[in-house]
């Protein structure tokens, strides 16, 4: 069974509608929006404030990451990248993710992990990893809840509003 068919059909069993699909520039609106509500300096060392869609294009192809659609709106989205272009490094996806504070806890965000961890076994990958800040304890239990382990901590790695952060090294294996 499809992949987009088996999600479509649990999120009817549990009552959501939520449709991953890849970005489309009608999506850059909102997720413009999305970004610039979701990212401080609590949970990423850089806050980057996007102006338009058009900028955020630039830097964010269409078709560059996938979106989670709920009644019509983004409401998450998640984006993979080898961590180096390195030949022996291929077998290794790094993640970004974002979902929408007002759906948190509904399992947007762990339909996306699932989207892209079944689209990693497709396409050969054996490890996804990420990177987030000791200080944000809500996703690291998010990741931990979804199967993510430790794998390492860069001790002060970040002067964040005048205090040294901590940044964690999670992985899951294929």
């Amino acid at each position: 069974m499809p992949l987009l068919h088996k999600l479509k059909k649990q999120n009817r069993k549990e009552g959501r509608c939520v449709i991953i699909r890849p970005s489309r520039y009608e999506d850059y609106e909102q997720l413009v929006e999305l970004e610039n509500l979701i990212w401080n300096d609590e949970n990423t060392p850089l806050v980057i404030e996007w102006e338009t869609a058009e900028e955020y294009a630039q830097h964010v192809p269409p078709g560059s990451l996938f979106v989670a659609i709920h009644e019509g709106r983004v409401a998450g989205y998640i984006s993979v990248k080898n961590p180096t272009m390195l030949e022996s490094n291929r077998h290794v996806w790094e993640l970004a993710i974002g979902v929408h504070p007002d759906l948190g806890r509904r399992g947007t965000g762990s339909r996306l992990l699932a989207h892209i961890e079944e689209k990693g076994r497709m396409m050969n990958i054996r490890k996804i990893c990420l990177r987030v800040l000791a200080t944000n304890e809500r996703a690291i239990s998010f990741y931990e809840k979804n199967g993510y382990l430790h794998q390492g901590r860069l001790v002060e790695e970040f002067l964040i509003g005048g205090k040294y952060v901590d940044d964690c090294l999670m992985y899951k294996l294929l």
